[in-house]
């Protein structure tokens, strides 16, 4: 296995902004499925959160056909796009491979 020279701090924020993302969709979920009226500020939180794909997410939302448009959906979408920044986040924040690791 590699090792990269901010491998361990990379993978530390990544892995706090996945669970972060994780517990705000969690929550925004159960309020979805749980509360008749809902009013979703973790819903807006996980938008902020996962900037810039959850803005994109949100504004391109009324593109999807209304048969699928769906709060639960667009929930898991959301929580999709903060894992996948996550992982970017560990790709790019790890560096360089540390000179002479082996595989």
């Amino acid at each position: 296995m590699r090792r990269y020279r901010n491998g361990k701090v990379a993978a530390v924020l990544a892995v706090v902004y996945a669970a972060l993302v994780l517990v705000l969709g969690v929550i925004s979920l159960v309020i979805l499925l749980t509360v008749r009226d809902p009013i979703l500020l973790t819903g807006v939180a996980l938008i902020a959160v996962t900037f810039p794909l959850g803005w994109l997410i949100w504004w391109g939302w009324h593109l999807v056909p209304p048969q699928i448009e769906n709060p639960v959906l667009l929930t898991v979408v959301l929580a999709g796009a903060g894992l996948l920044q996550a992982w970017l986040i560990w790709r790019i924040f790890r560096g360089r491979p540390v000179p002479g690791d082996a595989l």
